[in-house]
């Protein structure tokens, strides 16, 4: 089954590293920052990938202008629920909750199979409006497959997802959230179908070594 989606405001949660100034603004020239720029073009995956044969996103997704918050989504993607990380793809939901539970799910098990100690641990949300025609799955029983809460086990929802992108009918697939009830995600295969992407807010996640037992929205300014 597919279905027409728009909805304007989705919401994504990535990493946040605050630095006190930018890199490139602490160089003493102009000289120097050239010279950074043509560094980062050697080694920015998001820019390799405009030149490698190999690329995660299909020229004709990429969409103009581009957004560089989506396009790095895509660039950085590895394997996961719909990506078996051979292609690119922009992971949201529908809903801030949902998308704050889905964040929390996945950095309580990285930071505890890394072993890490109490930490704290900032956090930006996005939001950006989606839309196009996408296979809708949000039928399927909680038992399909697709729907597997175990990492470990998503070879099979992999499989279906690499089919959806390879037919290249689909924008990509709406679901029902895992890791909150109710709540809806969506799974976008091409960048053009994502604009007016930004960021909302910061959020720091509280580690206490075995959970994330708080969140909390902070001030950007001097992050």
């Amino acid at each position: 089954m597919v279905a027409r989606l728009r909805r304007r405001n989705t919401y994504r949660i990535i990493a946040h590293r605050p630095y006190d100034r930018p890199i490139a603004d602490r160089l003493p020239s102009v000289m120097h920052r050239g010279a950074l720029e043509q560094l980062e073009a050697l080694t920015n995956p998001r820019l390799r990938q405009e030149r490698d044969a190999r690329k995660k996103i299909r020229s004709e997704d990429v969409g103009d202008p581009p957004n560089e918050l989506v396009l790095a989504s895509f660039v950085y993607s590895g394997p996961s629920r719909f990506t078996d990380g051979s292609f690119g793809v922009y992971y949201a939901a529908m809903e801030r909750a949902t998308a704050i539970a889905e964040s929390r799910y996945h950095t309580e098990r990285f930071l505890t199979n890394a072993g890490m100690p109490p930490t704290e641990v900032f956090k930006r949300v996005l939001s950006a409006t989606i839309d196009g025609i996408y296979e809708d799955v949000r039928d399927r029983l909680a038992s399909d497959p697709l729907y597997d809460p175990d990492p470990a086990r998503y070879a099979q929802s992999q499989a279906f997802a690499l089919g959806v992108y390879a037919r290249d009918e689909s924008d990509g697939i709406v679901y029902r959230s895992v890791r909150a009830e109710e709540g809806t995600c969506v799974v976008a295969f091409r960048p053009r179908r994502i604009s007016h992407c930004t960021t909302d807010e910061t959020l720091l996640f509280a580690f206490d070594g075995e959970r994330v037992d708080a969140i909390l929205r902070v001030e950007t300014a001097g992050l």
